[in-house]
C-alpha cells in the first residue's frame, strides 16, 4: 500500500537542472521542538530507532554548502540537514513557521521589527552553546555577503540587545520574515569559528569574506547531522550529529548520490531499504513497485506571457488579443497532460503557498467570451508565434504543452506558429525582452508568494521582459501590487495577494496555466519522507526508519 502523508503523485517532479527557469498588529510565533526527528505530524515518522544508511539519490544542482552562498536544491537540501535556523516548516506546510532555535517570536505593528526569544539548551556540534551573537553574526553576514541567496534578505539588520534576544530589522514592513528565516540560508554558524577560517560579517563581506572553501569542506552549524565529505560532481556524505540537542537523528549515515533521472527509476524499482529519488516525474513514475511510497504538492506553475511593445508586436500588445487567448484555453486539459494530480491554475500562486485563489476559481474555457475580445481588439485572421524551451520539464515535453496552447487557440480563429528553442536560446532571448509571445515554467525561490509581485507587478524585471510598465499598466493594478508589498498581517497580505492575481488575470499580459507538483519517491522503510516546497525537497532532519 503507497502510503498518505501528503498528495500522492503520479506526476511532474520540479527538474532542479532547469532551475535557472525559475526567477521568491503583534504576531506570535510558535513554540520549539522542531529539531527532533518525530516524523510528520500523521505518524509516518520514526519509531524504530535510528536507522544505518540512508541513500538519497538525486540529479545534482549545486555550487557550496556554505550557508550564506547556498541557493540550488541539492545545497538546500543538505545544508538544512546541517545547519538549524530561527525557525522551520513540518512536512509539506510552508504556510506556518515554527520555532526551532527561537522559542518564541513576536513583531511590532509595522512589521519591521521581529524579536525572537532563544532557546537556551541548543548546541553546535562540537557541545559550544547556540548564542544570539552567533545568529546576529550569521544574518548580518548573509546580508553582506551580497551572494545569490542575500536577495532574500535585502535590508535585513540583526541585532541582540539582551541575552538569548536576537532582534531582525527589515527597511520596509514584511510579515514574511518568520517564513524567510526557515530558509537554509539563513543557517546558524558558530561565529567564532568561522571567523577563525575568514568569515566576517562587516559591510565589507563581499569582497573580505573568505571562509566559503572551509565550509564546503567542514560544517560548523548546530544541526542533526555534520558534513563527512563533499564532492559536488558526486556525492555527499552526512554522519549524525550524535550529541544534537533536539535529539537522535533518523539515520546513521546519509549518502547523497548524483543519479541520472532513468537510472533513479530503476535504482528505485529493485531497491528494498532505505532509497529515496528526488526526480522521477511524468510517465516515469509509471510501473514502479507498489512498495513506494510518493508524496507531492503543487508548486510550480506554468504560464504564457505576451510583449506589451507594439513595436515588438502590434498583436500581442493589444490587450483584448490577450483576453481572446486567456479564454479559449482549455485549462482542465491542460492540466491533465502533467498528470492526474495536476490542477487548472487560477492565478500564478500555486496551491502549495499561502494567497493561492480557490479552486473554485480556477480557470475555464469560454469559446464565446474569446470571441468577442477578439472582435474587440479589432485583429483580424492573428498569427503569433510562441517560444518556449524545447525540453522535457516536470517530466513532461513542453512541446506537448505548447501544441495544445496552439489547438486551443486555433478554436478560436487564432493561429500560433511552434518556436522550440534549445533552453541556452530561450533563456537568452528571454533575458534580452524582446520575444513577443513565449511559454515556460516558473518556481518560487523561497516559499513567499508575495515575493512574486517585486517580479511581475508593473515596472518589474519579468513584467519588464514583456515591457510591462507602471506608464501603461492602470492605476488600480498598480494599487494592488503595493497593497501586497505594504500589508502587515500575513492574512492581510494573503488577501491583498488574491485581489492582485484577479486583476492580473484581466488585465496582465500573463496567462497561468496550470500547476503541477513535485515528487519524493520512498522506500516503505523510510518515514517521514515527504516532498517539500519550501526549497529544500526533502527534510533530511526529519526522515527515520519507521
Amino acid at each position: 500500500m503507497r502510503a498518505s502523508a501528503s498528495r500522492r503523485v503520479r506526476a511532474a517532479a520540479v527538474l532542479a537542472a532547469t532551475a535557472a527557469l525559475a526567477l521568491a498588529g503583534c504576531t506570535a510565533g510558535g513554540n520549539g521542538g522542531g529539531g527532533a526527528n518525530t516524523g510528520t505530524d500523521d505518524g509516518e515518522g520514526g519509531g524504530s530507532g535510528q536507522g544505518g544508511t540512508l541513500t538519497v539519490n538525486t540529479s545534482f544542482v549545486i555550487n557550496s554548502i556554505d550557508p550564506a552562498q547556498v541557493y540550488e536544491a541539492t545545497g538546500n537540501m543538505s545544508v538544512h540537514a546541517m545547519y538549524d535556523t530561527l525557525v522551520t516548516f513540518e512536512g509539506d506546510d510552508v504556510s506556518n513557521p515554527v520555532g526551532l532555535l527561537a522559542e518564541s517570536w513576536t513583531s511590532n505593528e509595522d512589521a519591521t521589527e521581529f524579536t525572537f526569544l532563544l532557546r537556551d539548551d541548543a548546541t553546535f556540534a562540537d557541545g559550544d552553546p547556540v548564542t544570539a551573537e552567533d545568529v546576529v553574526f550569521s544574518l548580518n553576514r548573509l546580508v553582506n555577503l551580497k551572494g545569490s541567496p542575500s536577495v532574500i534578505v535585502q535590508g535585513f539588520t540583526a541585532s541582540t540587545p539582551e541575552e538569548n534576544v536576537v532582534v531582525v530589522t527589515t527597511e520596509a514592513p514584511n510579515p514574511s520574515v518568520p517564513t524567510i528565516l526557515a530558509m537554509p540560508s539563513t543557517g546558524i554558524l558558530d561565529a567564532e569559528a568561522a571567523q577563525a577560517e575568514g568569515a566576517t560579517d562587516g559591510a565589507d563581506a563581499a569582497t573580505a569574506d573568505s571562509a566559503t572553501t572551509f565550509l564546503n569542506g567542514t560544517s560548523l552549524g548546530s544541526g542533526p547531522y555534520v558534513l563527512e565529505s563533499f564532492d559536488p560532481a558526486s556525492e555527499i556524505v552526512l554522519t549524525a550529529n550524535d550529541d544534537y540537542w533536539g535529539g537522535e537523528p533518523g539515520y546513521a549515515r546519509i549518502v547523497i548520490t548524483n543519479v541520472e533521472t532513468e537510472t533513479q527509476k530503476l535504482t528505485m524499482s529493485r531497491a528494498e531499504s532505505s532509497q529515496v529519488a528526488l526526480d522521477l516525474s511524468g510517465r516515469l513514475l509509471e510501473g514502479l513497485p507498489e512498495t513506494l511510497e510518493i508524496t507531492g504538492n503543487q508548486d510550480t506553475f506554468y504560464f504564457v506571457s505576451f510583449h506589451q511593445d507594439p513595436a515588438v508586436s502590434e498583436i500581442t500588445s493589444n490587450l483584448d488579443f490577450v483576453r481572446a487567448v486567456r479564454a479559449s484555453m482549455d485549462y482542465a486539459g491542460i492540466a491533465a497532460l502533467f498528470g492526474q494530480e495536476a490542477v487548472p491554475a487560477g492565478g500564478l500562486v500555486p496551491t502549495a503557498f499561502a494567497g493561492a485563489l480557490p479552486a473554485d476559481e480556477a480557470q475555464t474555457q469560454d469559446l464565446d467570451a474569446a470571441a468577442e475580445h477578439l472582435a474587440a481588439s479589432g485583429v483580424t485572421d492573428p498569427t503569433v508565434s510562441l517560444m518556449y524551451p524545447a525540453i522535457t520539464y516536470q517530466g513532461v515535453d513542453l512541446g506537448t504543452i505548447a501544441t495544445k496552447i496552439q489547438n486551443d487557440a486555433a478554436q478560436a480563429g487564432i493561429t500560433i506558429e511552434l518556436d522550440p528553442q534549445p533552453i541556452a536560446a530561450f533563456l537568452e532571448a528571454q533575458a534580452a525582452g524582446k520575444v513577443p509571445f513565449r511559454f515556460s515554467p516558473q518556481s518560487l525561490n523561497y516559499p513567499v508568494a508575495a515575493s512574486l509581485v517585486n517580479n511581475f507587478a508593473p515596472g518589474q524585471p519579468s513584467a519588464m521582459r514583456v515591457a510591462w510598465s507602471e506608464e501603461i499598466a492602470s492605476p488600480e493594478m498598480i494599487a494592488a501590487g503595493e497593497a501586497v508589498n505594504t500589508a502587515t498581517d500575513p492574512a492581510e497580505q494573503v488577501q491583498a495577494l488574491q485581489e492582485w492575481q484577479r486583476l492580473l488575470n484581466d488585465q496582465s499580459p500573463y496567462i497561468s496555466l496550470a500547476f503541477n507538483s513535485g515528487t519524493v519517491v520512498a522506500t516503505g522503510d523510510v518515514g517521514g519522507a515527504v516532498y517539500s516546497p519550501a526549497g529544500w525537497l526533502i527534510d533530511l532532519r526529519a526522515v527515520a526508519p519507521q
